[in-house]
């Protein structure tokens, strides 16, 4: 992992509406239904070795996410972990479904902080020590995770032997849903006058992923969809 480095500035100005949704409440809490079903009704299709191999490491990526914000919403008690944790609970029954569907055994043991991975496991040790230090620290861990998340979806996709149109497709949302989770946390470091610096992808793509309309919808300011309106910039 690259050195922790934090830059003090503004990173971007968000317009945010009055009375938002939370998270696992409202229209957005049904976001992971439909990605199971996408899952399991597209068709079905030899499994390549890279297809695999990505679907395990991103099984255990989201729930190092996952485990991360839930012991950093019980440090701080910030609403953003909260709903954050909720959206990669379904990011990783999405990814589990994909292993049921294509018969491949699930690396997860779901105790939080356990991970088949070694790799995984020390950097959720790194991770939880650093977000542990204050709550800046804990949102930088947020989008460093995200970052991370991005970097590895973005890697996969761009393999030629990850072709499977189901694979591809759950990929392609949480994709999305990264990138909105990566908005909220820079916007919460804004708040603190904290800019993100790149862990993992380009200062280049980081910037280009922050100034850029929050994605399917209206957000609130934990990354989490609302029904109707308009985003960020007048994007639906």
């Amino acid at each position: 992992m690259k050195k922790w480095i934090v830059s003090a500035g503004t990173v971007m100005a968000l317009l945010i509406s009055s009375g938002l949704a939370i998270a696992g409440q409202g229209p957005g809490a049904g976001a992971g239904a439909g990605l199971h079903q996408q899952a399991m009704t597209l068709p079905y299709e030899a499994l390549s070795a890279e297809e695999e191999e990505g679907l395990l490491l991103m099984r255990e990526e989201e729930k190092l996410a996952r485990d991360v914000y839930r012991n950093l919403f019980s440090m701080w008690g910030e609403q953003i972990f909260n709903a954050i944790s909720q959206s990669e609970q379904r990011h990783m029954d999405a990814v589990g479904m994909l292993l049921e569907k294509y018969g491949v055994p699930d690396p997860v043991v779901d105790d939080i902080g356990v991970f088949s991975t070694p790799e995984l496991a020390a950097l959720y040790d790194e991770l939880l020590s650093r977000g542990s230090v204050s709550l800046s620290d804990a949102l930088w861990v947020g989008a460093t995770i995200e970052d991370l998340d991005i970097y590895d979806l973005q890697a996969i996709l761009a393999d030629p032997q990850v072709d499977n149109i189901d694979i591809r497709t759950v990929y392609q949302n949480l994709l999305k849903g990264s990138r909105n989770h990566l908005r909220a946390f820079a916007y919460h470091l804004s708040l603190l006058n904290i800019s993100y610096v790149a862990q993992y992808l380009s200062q280049e793509e980081i910037d280009a992923i922050i100034d850029a309309p929050w994605e399917r919808g209206r957000y609130d300011e934990n990354g989490e969809p609302i029904s109707g309106g308009y985003g960020r910039r007048g994007s639906k």
